[in-house]
């Protein structure tokens, strides 16, 4: 089993590398399905995945400059910020299971509805999206809302949030391959202070806490993935690309939908 998660996180890994974002989002359903944790768990596992991925990504973009360390920071201010205060005081507040107008809810349920959403948000967004540097600025004030969307979506299901973070950044006139590179510079610092809130939940500890070998191994064939998916941007179209991703994500989105919404 192990060795199946391995090869899926480098599959992952390599999306990461080739479009700078939302391959995290696939990091929680590889944990929970395939080896057996809670939602909650999962996304402790995606966060600490994507923010070691992201930042030997942002390492390997430097001698090319291709991080705008400027506007990175703008974006991740709000955003690491909002994602701290949802896993340290949100999370640890919502009871395992509860009734919202005579329907039975609990974490996971909530964690799968977002989990979800996002997913058929960026396949769309990533299918229509020609990812151009834009003629018009987005303002200081979109920054700092879309950081903290980012970072309320990071907090609640462990996912970077590439797939908002790149275009806006685009939108700031940068071309893609530094939008990207500026996209992994965020997510990596946002998921590392999101991680924090985690020390104090303790429902986390409560499931017996992290499997220090298995996110061994999942970040390194992440890792990995990154590296190569890097180096394979020059050779892959972009189009291409994002459509075999979209329907990845798709799938993967049907299928928790089909398992965890309808089959319990």
């Amino acid at each position: 089993m192990i060795f199946l998660g391995a090869f899926i996180s480098l599959l992952i890994g390599i999306v990461l590398g080739l479009v700078g974002g939302g391959g995290s989002i696939l990091t929680v359903p590889l944990v929970h399905y395939l080896f057996g944790t809670s939602m909650l768990l999962a996304t402790t596992y995606s966060l600490i995945v994507v923010s070691v991925a992201s930042g030997v990504g942002t390492l390997q973009r430097l001698k090319s400059k291709q991080v705008d360390f400027k506007q990175g920071l703008i974006f991740v201010l709000p955003s690491m910020t909002a994602a701290f205060v949802i896993r340290r005081f949100i999370l640890p507040e919502i009871p395992e299971s509860f009734e919202v107008a005579g329907f039975q809810m609990s974490l996971e349920i909530i964690i799968a509805i977002l989990l979800i959403g996002v997913m058929l948000f960026t396949a769309i967004r990533t299918l229509i999206s020609n990812r151009r540097p834009s003629s018009e600025s987005a303002t200081t004030l979109s920054i700092l809302l879309f950081g903290i969307l980012t970072g309320l979506l990071s907090g609640f299901i462990g996912a970077g949030g590439g797939f908002i973070i790149v275009p806006i950044l685009i939108r700031l006139g940068m071309d893609i391959r530094k939008a990207v590179g500026t996209s992994m510079f965020i997510i990596s610092i946002q998921s590392a202070i999101a991680l924090m809130g985690d020390l104090f939940n303790p429902q986390i500890a409560a499931e017996g806490g992290i499997d220090w070998v298995l996110l061994l191994v999942i970040t390194l064939f992440t890792v990995s993935g990154v590296l190569l998916g890097t180096y394979l941007q020059r050779y892959f179209s972009g189009k291409i690309l994002r459509r075999v991703f979209s329907i990845i994500l798709i799938a993967v989105a049907l299928g928790i939908l089909l398992q965890k919404l309808i089959l319990n």
